[in-house]
């Protein structure tokens, strides 16, 4: 499925009728899921196509055009004196591909079989082999085993939807494997030619090795008229016509996409609001008297390039910011930022929507190694410093969230946060702010929807916002110690400050 849309370029002012009508795809969810799998030892046979003489093959050639031709004419139609015909002809005589009679040559049956295919000989050997197959449980079709990480093992994994077909996996492999031999092969020999060159004789054992988990890359793709109802992609995964043949793999992504649908909740409101109230500016033209005007903001922003720039200091954003589009938005914001007034920019503050499978993604992970080697501004002469990652969660986080953050800081549940909210500090350099909602009526996908910006007023407010939100002090998971939160949050407004360092 294409992403690509057509940037458009706005006047200003509202949308127009003809873009109201516009179905864009959006791109609102990323997902990186464990499929459960196993290895099987196939014990099988292969037919593969031989080789003989030049010479063989066109005695072979003369006779199935002039079968039972005198084995003089046939010296006399090669040029041959007498024992270099003797030796060709026993070359084929030997795998009773012809034989003689009353001094003439003749093509037995098996000769004839080598010419099915036309008018030049297949010649084929049967050799035993052994090959060790992944093979997920779903749809008991061919994976290969990787290497997972301590990130990547700790990501949500599809449930097996066929229990009794998992558990006897190994008498369905022989059929599977027949199914998928060419796939099999292709991808040992690396080698068209060498492929093409041998077929499945026979499966003859098969024997059960160890479970292992594949990894599929999936992104949640909706349109801009039905945007809570994704539609998993799998273009990162494998190519079309080998994703139609994984139904059960298909299915069972499509019912872990549903599974994360929600109905709106009371407090959704509040977290638009808040929303609102950090990049008030530049959401004034979506501001309803209900607040954001949602479906109409995400028309808007599917349609705009949402390009950084020095004079463009606020975008819209939609989806995860781990997606591709994203990732670039937030590195170009820092490299535009400027340098903080005062305190430290080492850090990142990520407070985390309580959103089933939020960052389950190997995307999370690569976002937050490019942030922590981006430039720490720092006083001239010391030495660099990394950026260091701060998850704050509310609840019990997920494993992955500790693999991928340097710390998963615990707040309370005492709804001083919209569970619905996102908000990604940098301090005094860039924010980004997402609310988590459904788009229409009843249960749906909630898509991500906000900002990102570098716009000193309002990477302030977001400071000001976390801070009288946030206890000073916050637990870290998985030790009995706290961590300061205020020196990373606070930022005092100097005295000498020019007007455009002041909050609005």
């Amino acid at each position: 499925m294409s992403l690509g849309r057509k940037i458009l370029k706005l006047g200003g002012g509202s949308s127009s009728p003809e873009r109201e009508d516009e179905d864009v795809p959006v791109q609102v969810g990323m997902f990186d899921l464990l499929l459960p799998s196993r290895r099987f030892n196939v014990k099988h046979k292969v037919a593969v196509l031989g080789e003989v003489s030049l010479t063989t093959e066109f005695l072979l050639r003369l006779l199935f055009a002039v079968d039972g031709i005198p084995e003089r004419d046939a010296a006399s139609f090669f040029g041959f004196n007498e024992n270099e015909m003797a030796f060709v002809v026993n070359e084929a005589e030997s795998p009773a591909y012809i034989f003689r009679e009353g001094g003439r040559l003749w093509l037995t049956d098996a000769g004839h079989e080598l010419f099915k295919g036309g008018d030049r000989p297949q010649i084929f050997e049967v050799e035993k082999r052994s090959e060790r197959v992944g093979f997920d449980l779903l749809s008991l079709s061919p994976v290969e085993w990787a290497f997972l990480g301590g990130f990547e093992g700790s990501l949500p994994e599809l449930p097996v939807r066929d229990a009794e077909l998992a558990a006897n996996a190994s008498r369905q492999v022989p059929e599977s494997f027949r199914r998928y031999y060419g796939e099999i092969a292709s991808k040992r020999d690396r080698d068209v030619t060498e492929t093409a060159k041998r077929s499945l004789y026979s499966v003859d054992d098969v024997v059960p090795g160890d479970r292992f988990s594949a990894v599929v890359p999936v992104v949640a793709v909706s349109s801009t008229r039905r945007p809570s109802d994704p539609q998993p992609t799998f273009d990162a995964w494998r190519p079309a016509d080998e994703v139609a043949k994984r139904d059960a793999v298909v299915h069972g992504v499509a019912a872990f996409l549903d599974n994360l649908k929600v109905v709106n909740r009371s407090e959704d409101a509040i977290g638009q609001q808040v929303l609102l109230d950090i990049a008030s500016e530049f959401l004034k033209e979506f501001t309803t008297r209900n607040g954001l005007s949602g479906q109409r903001y995400l028309k808007e922003v599917a349609s705009r390039a949402g390009e950084f720039r020095s004079d463009r200091q606020t975008v819209g954003i939609i989806g995860p910011l781990y997606l591709p589009d994203n990732r670039k938005r937030l590195s170009a914001a820092l490299s535009l930022a400027g340098p903080r007034s005062t305190g430290s920019d080492a850090s990142l503050v990520w407070s985390i929507p309580t959103q089933a499978a939020w960052g389950a993604s190997r995307a999370l992970e690569t976002l937050l190694v490019g942030i922590r080697g981006e430039a720490v501004s720092q006083l001239e002469g010391t030495p660099p410093k990394l950026r260091e990652a701060y998850a704050v969660t509310c609840g019990k986080p997920p494993r992955y969230l500790g693999k991928a953050f340097d710390k998963v800081l615990s707040r309370p549940d005492n709804g001083a946060l919209p569970a619905s909210l996102e908000i990604m500090l940098i301090p005094q350099r860039v924010v980004a702010v997402s609310v988590h909602v459904v788009l229409g009526d009843g249960r749906g996908f909630p898509v991500p929807l906000g900002i990102m910006s570098f716009d000193n007023k309002v990477v302030r407010r977001a400071h000001h916002y976390l801070e009288a939100q946030l206890p000073s002090h916050l637990m870290i998971q998985g030790a009995n110690t706290h961590f300061d939160l205020r020196r990373v949050l606070d930022w005092p407004v100097l005295p000498e400050a020019s007007p455009a360092h002041e909050p609005n």
